[in-house]
């Protein structure tokens, strides 16, 4: 195995490894507070949906790309190529509709009040549950035909019709295949038009609200919709440059008359470093953690003290 193999090997492992942790304490902030009835944010249901999609693109992107890079052996068989690319290109949707509702709720939300617009926010967190469930049949329905054209390796008669992912092919000269190819290009680029669109939105009431508070003095910490909105808009930020990044390597990739493997490694390390980050930054952006921590860093100082005084009693 090469070095590059094994500098992939463990960039792979670790960005497993994080990425799975960090998006399961996200669902474990906000799912505990929906499952046990406690108050929480109306987007912390689109935060949820956000983390699921993220393990599912990692475990079924991440972990076969991990093998593939570390053992260096075909290990799916033709069925087992078929759920894995159909599930890796579900979660890619998924988490980049999730993205985009994430976007254009929080524009909703940080926008002016007045009467139509508070209409506006409490219809758009009513349709949360909806929005999410439509992105999730949305998704299943638009990658129903990939499977068709993709085998394992070993099932692949002409290396020159067929795209090789490493450890299962595609064919992409077949119409159906280009078709689709097109399809999920425009497809892909509506909702990056769309979170673009939100984003500008977004930027444009921050520096309103920025230009509206610079004159006032003692002028208080950001609101927790602030916050999130900044967090939000790192996020989209995030996500489009490693989307553009990524989209640049395979259209080199498949131009290219040189199949380099290293190409497709590459590719797939940048498209899994949005599932790894997001958490984080969402995390980051939580009020109340800094609270959690400030609560955890008293409990420890006033614990010297109540055993300094038990001792002075014995």
């Amino acid at each position: 195995m090469h070095s590059y193999d094994d500098f992939l090997c463990i960039i792979y492992i670790l960005q497993i490894i994080i990425g799975v942790l960090g998006n399961s304490l996200l669902l474990y902030l906000y799912g505990s507070n929906s499952i046990g009835g406690q108050r929480t944010r109306p987007i912390g249901l689109i935060f949820i949906n956000l983390a699921f999609s993220n393990i599912l693109m990692i475990l079924f992107r991440g972990v076969p790309w991990a093998i593939q890079s570390c053992t260096q052996k075909i290990f799916l068989g033709d069925i087992d190529c078929k759920i894995v690319v159909y599930l890796q290109r579900v979660s890619r949707g998924l988490s980049l509709c999730t993205t985009c509702l994430m976007s254009f709720f929080q524009a909703i939300m940080i926008t002016f009040c007045s009467s139509k617009w508070l209409e506006l926010k409490t219809r758009a967190t009513q349709y949360i549950v909806p929005s999410c469930v439509f992105i999730w049949v949305l998704n299943l329905l638009v990658d129903v035909i990939v499977p068709l054209h993709v085998t394992g390796p070993r099932n692949s008669t002409n290396s020159m019709l067929s795209k090789n992912l490493g450890y299962c092919s595609i064919n992409r000269y077949a119409m159906t295949t280009l078709k689709l190819v097109i399809w999920k290009s425009l497809y892909d680029a509506v909702f990056v038009a769309f979170m673009a669109i939100t984003s500008g939105y977004m930027v444009y009431v921050l520096y309103r609200h920025h230009r509206k508070v610079q004159h006032i003095r003692d002028t208080p910490s950001a609101s927790p919709e602030i916050r999130a909105t900044k967090a939000i808009l790192f996020l989209v930020s995030i996500f489009v440059l490693f989307y553009s990044i990524s989209s640049i390597f395979i259209i080199v990739m498949d131009n290219s008359k040189d199949k380099n493997q290293w190409l497709i490694y590459i590719s797939v390390c940048l498209t899994l470093c949005y599932p790894t980050v997001s958490p984080f930054v969402l995390i980051s952006s939580d009020s109340r953690i800094p609270s959690c921590c400030n609560a955890l860093k008293r409990m420890k100082m006033s614990y010297p003290h109540s055993s300094r005084s038990q001792n002075k009693l014995m």
